[in-house]
């Protein structure tokens, strides 16, 4: 995950060198999540049929090389754009395939703490990468500090294929050849769990896209600058996601899954339209309501993943997870570009305009809250 945050960490520097307008830097940042959504329902229904392992280190390998493309070659909007969809790509067979490769290797279904603290290694790593390429382009020219964090891949790529062996993958006989596809489109609730999640990952990489310039606006606004980076101030914010999310999962022995996931995507939608407002306070207060923010939107992670995974087909879990990523991060890509023509329209330059942004940013649980809350127990 270290090349992660490649644009996104050093986005007020792209802006200034490349001239970009908001909704360019868009473009650039939902190409990421573009190359995602366009390679998972490949590389993700690919694991009902070979070892997730396989799959997993090809992936590995063109994360690698999209991250040393971008420090070698982007040079402006549609190079940078190009070298985004690759690197997102990249992710598209790590991610899902990652927690089928685990899968494969359990003895029973993943349950939700184990998926939980899957899915927060990404939180993690995504976290880390916005510290690392920040604190490495303080000290050198960006394109060696994003050529290092390619690094982490190579890295990646090595610890799984020394430290994992491959398995036999029981491949179950199905009539036609887009069964798991036409199984998992006709589960109803498996669809339900895959527009909550799309909701939620709209309003994820939202957040993470265009947090970094809402600081910089904030230290604009204030006249005073944050009390840390932008970038890192975006890495505490996002790591914030770890505790919430192994919170929501331990929750789910406790409280019905529809029930959590519903409360949580409610208090989110009310978290994201106090984020700017606090900003005409104190940075004490603007840092704490994005945290709360942060925490609200990774509470219901686990509970989510673990969700399509229990009502899925059970021959058409990796297909199903292939649905769930597409979809998901159709609206990562959708939601991060649309923050940044809404931005430019409004000029950004205001706290109303950061504020409809934010709203923007929660809005869709409305519509995830309502579907979940028509799942079967």
């Amino acid at each position: 995950m270290t090349p992660f945050s490649m644009f996104l960490a050093l986005q007020p520097l792209f802006r200034e060198s490349w001239g970009l307008s908001n909704t360019a830097s868009g473009w650039i940042s939902s190409a990421y999540f573009g190359g995602y959504m366009l390679a998972v329902p490949l590389l993700s229904s690919l694991t009902d049929r070979i070892d997730a392992r396989r799959v997993w280190l090809a992936a590995c390998a063109m994360a690698g090389f999209g991250a040393l493309g971008y420090a070698l070659c982007a040079n402006g909007v549609w190079t940078a754009a190009l070298f985004q969809m690759i690197a997102g790509a990249g992710l598209a067979g790590t991610y899902m395939p990652g927690l089928k490769l685990l899968a494969d290797r359990l003895p029973d279904r993943p349950r939700p703490r184990h998926v939980a603290l899957y899915t927060t290694s990404f939180t993690v790593g995504s976290s880390l990468s916005f510290w690392v390429v920040d604190s490495l382009a303080r000290h050198m020219p960006w394109r060696s500090a994003v050529a290092i964090a390619a690094l982490g891949p190579a890295l990646a790529w090595l610890l799984l294929a020394v430290g994992l062996r491959p398995v036999a993958v029981v491949v179950t006989t199905v009539d036609g050849s887009n069964a798991h596809w036409k199984s998992v489109l006709r589960s109803a609730d498996s669809m339900r769990y895959v527009a909550g999640y799309a909701a939620h990952v709209w309003e994820l990489f939202a957040l993470r896209a265009w947090l970094v310039p809402f600081v910089t606006f904030v230290a604009f606004a204030r006249g005073a600058a944050s009390p840390v980076s932008p970038a890192t101030l975006a890495a505490i914010v996002a790591l914030i996601g770890v505790p919430a999310s192994i919170a929501g999962a331990e929750l789910i022995g406790r409280l019905p899954r529809r029930r959590l996931i519903v409360r949580v995507m409610l208090l989110s939608i009310a978290a994201s339209i106090i984020v700017a407002p606090a900003s005409l306070v104190s940075w004490t207060i603007v840092i704490g309501a994005v945290c709360l923010y942060s925490a609200f939107i990774s509470a219901d992670s686990a509970a989510l993943t673990s969700g399509i995974l229990d009502v899925a087909p059970p021959a058409s879990r990796g297909t199903a997870m292939a649905v769930y990523s597409t979809l998901g991060f159709a609206a990562a890509s959708a939601g991060t570009f649309a923050v940044g023509a809404l931005l430019d329209v409004l000029g950004g330059e205001s706290t109303f305009s950061w504020t409809l942004a934010f709203i923007m940013m929660g809005a869709p649980n409305l519509v995830g809250a309502v579907v979940i809350s028509r799942a079967s127990r």
